[in-house]
């Protein structure tokens, strides 16, 4: 049984998200309870790290998409370095194609950005209390998926068959980096990028590089529609 101090204990938050809105959306979401403190933001990968090192936050609520290596790699990193460290993430992505991904990082919730403030709120209450949270279209869905064996030849996207690598990879042709500014952005090689596409064309059936482009160009205008 839960002790007066336990019960009362304050929750220190931390946000990674390079939205100004975004991060005022939280604060007023958050502001509500008092048992919720933020202790701090940061807007990038290396300013998070530096973020949790310092203030040591209970929770921290991130997005995906952010300059230098990318979200994944972050939660992957901060599970590493601070395993007690709960990790919501925040994103505009068809979470059916993310969220299994932030999942598999170390994430133990995964909120869409179009989704009700108090979906946010019931994230953090669950995660806190020790749970995963998914919405209940997500979990219905993984639950269906590992109830009845996908047939052979079903319909899927093809983005399911990229590894967390080469989904990052593939998002920034989408946002129209060239192999170049990817190869610096992520510390790889121009080579290690040419071999990532490669594999990229191979998974999802693409005969030239331009055609691959100009797919993940698409694909990233169709995931900013989502907040529009």
């Amino acid at each position: 049984m839960k002790t007066d101090s336990e019960s009362t204990k304050t929750c220190r938050i931390a946000f990674v998200d390079d939205h100004p809105a975004v991060i005022n959306g939280y604060r007023f979401i958050l502001q509500s309870d008092p048992r919720f403190e933020i202790c701090g933001m940061a807007t990038n990968e290396a300013d998070a790290i530096t973020l949790v090192n310092q203030e040591k936050p209970d929770l921290l609520i991130t997005d995906l998409n952010m300059p230098g290596r990318g979200g994944l790699e972050l939660i992957k990193d901060l599970c590493a370095l601070h395993p007690g460290l709960k990790i919501i993430v925040s994103s505009m992505h068809d979470e059916m194609l993310c969220a299994s991904r932030a999942l598999r990082a170390g994430a133990s919730g995964y909120v869409s950005k179009d989704s009700p403030g108090n979906a946010l709120l019931d994230a953090i209450h669950k995660v806190l209390e020790g749970g995963v949270y998914v919405s209940s279209r997500l979990a219905a869905h993984l639950a269906a998926s590992f109830a009845t064996p996908r047939p052979r030849g079903s319909s899927e996207s093809p983005l399911k068959k990229l590894s967390d690598r080469e989904f990052q990879i593939f998002e920034l042709f989408g946002r129209g980096k060239t192999a170049k500014e990817i190869a610096a952005q992520l510390n790889l090689s121009p080579k290690t990028v040419s071999v990532h596409r490669d594999h990229i064309k191979e998974k999802m059936d693409f005969v030239t590089s331009a055609e691959m482009i100009r797919q993940a160009v698409r694909w990233v205008e169709t995931q900013r529609d989502v907040l529009k």
